[in-house]
């Protein structure tokens, strides 16, 4: 399968894959794929992040320092060498910490993510404004991008497990 050229990318809404058990911390993005601004995809581990990667190109990594399988700082590194392999270096990959912003930990924390190679550090909630300055993106830029394709259509995925299940509620409640 062939991953997308970035010039394509480019022209399209963000691409954001969040590796992280607690999938519920992430409400404000996940309203922000459904209003179509994000195009927003779930994993739980490490190596399902590693396995969506060989496949699937995108702007933004979101990392869990903690995660199912390993840490997110052993994530990073093996994230960047399997995008570099498949042409993706661009992408931008933050972990995040549950530690808050300025404090001692935090500090720590930076550079801990700073030696593993992440392009930043943020913690929760996580925003669109978030996204924004991880991007590079200016809130005009922002809304070009979202606006450049005509109406956006929102794009979730959920681990199979789920998405059968959603399918499934789907069906019952059309027949």
């Amino acid at each position: 399968m062939s991953l997308p050229r970035p010039e394509l990318l480019a022209s399209s809404v963000p691409s954001v894959v969040v590796v992280d058990p607690q999938f519920d911390a992430y409400k404000p993005l996940a309203a922000s794929a459904r209003l179509g601004k994000i195009s927003l995809h779930f994993r739980s581990s490490g190596a399902e992040a590693v396995k969506l990667a060989r496949r699937l190109r995108v702007n933004a990594w979101l990392i869990a320092s903690e995660l199912d399988d390993m840490s997110g700082h052993d994530l990073v590194p093996l994230l960047q060498s399997q995008l570099a392999a498949h042409g993706c270096g661009d992408a931008k990959l933050a972990v995040i910490e549950a530690v808050p912003a300025g404090s001692r930990q935090w500090n720590v924390a930076a550079g801990d993510a700073r030696a593993a190679g992440a392009d930043s550090l943020l913690s929760h909630p996580i925003t669109s404004r978030d996204l924004e300055a991880l991007l590079g993106l200016q809130t005009a830029e922002r809304a070009e991008i979202v606006s450049a394709g005509g109406p956006a259509r929102a794009v979730f995925t959920l681990p199979v497990g789920v998405g059968a299940a959603a399918i499934a509620i789907a069906v019952l409640m059309m027949g």
